[in-house]
């Protein structure tokens, strides 16, 4: 399918949620599966301006991740970018080229994981 590759993208790493054992009551334990490369994909900071003691500052609270069309990522999962675990912020965009109908890309929201 699609594969939207930014040359000059960088690799973030997939945590998929995986079922894992059954706790006390025997309801399934959600886990996370092994990390998953993916490659060359496009970053952006998502940031949220704060007041502080010296005025306004930007804090990034998350980021948007550019994929391929087929990216295995969903809406369960979490990611690591640049060094920060962070969890998928609603669905799945995946865009098609309006004209010739081709699948272009998959647009990932997340945020920050805290604790």
């Amino acid at each position: 399918m699609g594969s939207v590759r930014h040359r000059g993208g960088e690799t973030v790493i997939l945590h998929p949620l995986v079922e894992g054992a059954e706790d006390a009551h025997g309801n399934p334990v959600e886990e996370w599966g092994p990390g998953v490369e993916r490659e060359k994909c496009a970053i952006e900071p998502r940031v949220q301006e704060v007041e502080n003691e010296l005025g306004r500052s930007a804090v990034v609270y998350g980021f948007t991740i550019y994929d391929t069309f087929d990216s295995p990522v969903t809406d369960r999962d979490e990611m690591t970018v640049r060094g920060i675990r962070c969890k998928v912020d609603g669905e799945i965009a995946r865009w098609r080229n309006p004209f010739t109908g081709q699948a272009k890309g998959s647009v990932i929201t997340l945020k920050r994981v805290d604790g």
